[in-house]
């Protein structure tokens, strides 16, 4: 049986692959994410953060996008 973070890693995760950083950006009023180039910054890659090679038993994921940048979205349980 699933814990609830094992869900919640899998319901990140599937939402994440589905993210357009450019649409995002401009709902909210803002100019898109660019690279040096001009080309608009995406989102690469996205991974448990055991898959990403993280030395943590946390559940959560990585987020690598297309100008080199990294982000982690970590679940913490606190009660």
């Amino acid at each position: 049986m699933l814990s609830y973070e094992e869900i919640l890693e899998r319901a990140l995760l599937a939402v994440a692959e589905e993210i357009d950083l450019e649409m995002v950006a401009e709902e909210a009023g803002e100019e898109p994410l660019t690279e040096d180039d001009g080309a608009a910054v995406e989102i690469n890659e996205v991974l448990s953060l055991e898959a990403g090679g993280f030395m943590t038993t946390d559940r959560g994921i990585v987020l690598r996008l297309s100008d080199g940048s990294q982000f982690t979205v970590e679940i913490k349980r606190y009660r």
